[in-house]
Order: C-alpha cells, then sequence, then structure tokens
C-alpha cells in the first residue's frame, strides 16, 4: 500500500432553509434579517426541549427546592442538543453537553466576584466553546448555550463557595434531561425502519469518533480558521464585560451574551443580520420577562411558563432567529432575575436592553474588524 496516499478531507455542507420571498440564489441581503425561512414545524424537538425544562423545575417545586429547580433548568438546556444520530452517539454527545452546561455555570459563579476575574473566565468558556463546537461541526445551537450558562451564573447572587453545589444542580438538571431526550429518541428509533448491516452499525458507531480526532487535530493549528473563531469569541467576550464594567454596569452579564450571539454569525450579512435579529427580538423580549416578573407567578406557574418560553423558541429558531429571541430573552432573564429581592422591572427592562445594544455593537465592529481565514 502507498503511505503517502492522501485522502480527501471530508466536506460536510449544511442546507440553510429557503427564504420566504427571496431567491436561493440571491446573495444575503440586509432585509432578509426580517423574512421568515421556509422550514416544516419542529414539534417533536420543541415538545421534547420543552419537557426538559419543565420537569426539573415541577419537580423541585413539589419538593420545596425551587431556588434548586431554576439551577436545574440551566442543565436542561442539554435537550436543545439532540440531534438524528445513532442512539451510542446521542447518549455520549448529550452527556458532554449537559457537564460542559453545569461547568460553565459553576464557571461564572466562581468568576463574578471581580471583573477581571469574570472577563478572564468568561472569555475562557466562549472561546473554548466556539472552538469545540466549530471543529467538531456541532448543529446549532453549538456555543451560545454554554456561554448563556456561564452569563447566568454571573447574573446570580455573588456567591464563589456555591459554584460546586450550583453546578451539581445544574448536572442533575442535565441527567433529566439526558433521560427525557433519550427516552424520546430511543421510542422513535423503534418506529422507524432500520436496514443497516452489522459492519455498517459498527462504521456508524466508530467512523465518528476517529473523524473527531482527525478534526480536532487540524483545528489545533494556530491558523485554523476554527481556532481563530474561538480567539475571536474570547477577544470579544472579554471586551464586553471590560467594557460594560467601565460604563458603570455593576451587572453586566447581558453584554456578552449579545456579543456572542452576534459573533456567531459565519460571514459579515449573517454577523449584521444577527445584530438586528437580537436587538429587535431582545427589545420585546425584555417586556414579556418584565410582565412575568411583574406578575410574580408561582413556581408551579412558572415552570408552565417556562415550558411554553422554551416550546415556543425551538419552534421558531429554524424560520427566524429574531423571533425565536423575543422568547429565549425571557427565559433567561427570568431563571436569573425571579428569586432576586428588591427587583426594580422597570429598571430591568431598561438596562438589559441596553446591554443587548452594547453587546451586539461590540460584537458587529469585532467581527468586522477581524477576519477569518477561508476553511
Amino acid at each position: 500500500m502507498n503511505k503517502n496516499r492522501r485522502y480527501p478531507k471530508p466536506q460536510v455542507r449544511l442546507r440553510q432553509p429557503a427564504l420566504a420571498g427571496a431567491s436561493p440564489h440571491d446573495p444575503p441581503k440586509l432585509h432578509h434579517a426580517f423574512l421568515l425561512r421556509k422550514a416544516p414545524w419542529p414539534w417533536r424537538r420543541a415538545l421534547g426541549a420543552g419537557l426538559c425544562l419543565f420537569v426539573p423545575l415541577l419537580a423541585a417545586t413539589l419538593a420545596h427546592r425551587p431556588l434548586w429547580g431554576l439551577l436545574a433548568t440551566i442543565g436542561g438546556f442539554t435537550g436543545i442538543y439532540t440531534a438524528a444520530i445513532p442512539l451510542r452517539r446521542l447518549a455520549l454527545k448529550l452527556a458532554i453537553v449537559a457537564l460542559g452546561l453545569s461547568i460553565s455555570l459553576g464557571l461564572g459563579t466562581m468568576s463574578a466576584a471581580s471583573p477581571a476575574s469574570m472577563a478572564i473566565v468568561f472569555a475562557l468558556v466562549g472561546g473554548c466553546a466556539t472552538f469545540l463546537c466549530s471543529a467538531l461541526q456541532v448543529a446549532p445551537p453549538g456555543p451560545f448555550f454554554f456561554i448563556m450558562a456561564c452569563a447566568i451564573g454571573t447574573g446570580m447572587p455573588v456567591d464563589p463557595v456555591a459554584a460546586p453545589a450550583r453546578a451539581a444542580v445544574a448536572l442533575i438538571g442535565g441527567a433529566i434531561a439526558w433521560v427525557i431526550s433519550m427516552g424520546i429518541a430511543w421510542g422513535l428509533s423503534w418506529r422507524q425502519p432500520h436496514h443497516h448491516t452489522e459492519s455498517a452499525k459498527r462504521l456508524m458507531n466508530r467512523a465518528p469518533f476517529q473523524l473527531a480526532a482527525l478534526r480536532l487535530r487540524q483545528a489545533l493549528l494556530i491558523r485554523s480558521p476554527y481556532m481563530m473563531a474561538g480567539l475571536r469569541m474570547a477577544f470579544g467576550i472579554c471586551c464586553a464585560v471590560l467594557l460594560a464594567y467601565a460604563l458603570g454596569d455593576t451587572r453586566p452579564y447581558w453584554v456578552p451574551v449579545g456579543c456572542a450571539a452576534t459573533l456567531i454569525g459565519t460571514t459579515i450579512m449573517g454577523t449584521i443580520h444577527r445584530a438586528i435579529q437580537r436587538a429587535f427580538g431582545t427589545a420585546l423580549g425584555v417586556l414579556i420577562a418584565g410582565a412575568i416578573l411583574s406578575f410574580r407567578p408561582s413556581y408551579i406557574a412558572l415552570a408552565c411558563i417556562v415550558f411554553v418560553l422554551q416550546t415556543v423558541t425551538e419552534l421558531l429558531i429554524p424560520r427566524n432567529y429574531g423571533l425565536a429571541v423575543i422568547f429565549i430573552t425571557p427565559l433567561a432573564l427570568t431563571i436569573t432575575e425571579i428569586a432576586r429581592v428588591g427587583l426594580s422591572v422597570p429598571t430591568l427592562i431598561h438596562a438589559r436592553f441596553i446591554d443587548t445594544l452594547l453587546g451586539c455593537c461590540i460584537g458587529l465592529v469585532i467581527r468586522l474588524l477581524w477576519w477569518l481565514p477561508e476553511k
């Protein structure tokens, strides 16, 4: 055999749903940020993701530990990463996601005591999550919810000593989401015909690990687009945190979230679309969050609200990110702020909206100035 033989690099091309009112051959334009994509309604995925947040919050509430339930919902975001892949691979993927979300929350809790530590840890979480998700081609939401988990950790009452306990509770929520997601996937697998031979099944289970190792080795090159994407995300988040503190924001956790959501865009126009959609979606989302927090619902009612918000978010994501942000925003703000003592809802609405605009502007500027090498 020729040892010098080179095999072609695997290429994965994801087809984007077509935009209603736009030709698939048209280049992206600014007004496309407001168009709806033609995509099926992912009811199974949406309901499963909603249950992954509803069940731990309801169970903890019935056990008279509602604050634990709020922490567990962060691990419940594991259900969002469900994908149509073989069950063994899905089980491993969701387990890693649950562990990553709990670690992100714990690191965010530990770093909230000072601006410097918060900027460094936030940048580390965002950079590593972006590098790994892009190198391993993790489908959306990719690194976003790891960054969100870290943000929620920094937005909670400052208590670094509570970091291990908060991470552990989030991991329990992730375990519940793992059981729910795997149960749904296992049930669906029985209803679908299987025509694979034993050798094909072994290949499906083994090849992805070899491919993942190959991708990581290639991605570790300093000039690889995956490494540069991680560095850009880390730099953007660090700048967002420090600039927010410099402007007098004492709880700037929402600024790096807006920056990260903008930087996830893969093209210049995609980044501009993200910034526009994030700004408009947040403007409406903070109003919904304000209404929820003003009514001070019981935790059982809150579990139902969280279920609805998460389900609707997953239904709208394939069609328009801006519409989904309208429901992502109150979901995250409610989890973070519901237990806060002396909460002023009008102040919260104003602060989080300004934070979003600042984060989106920072992300957009960095994206325009920092070009990534071609893949």
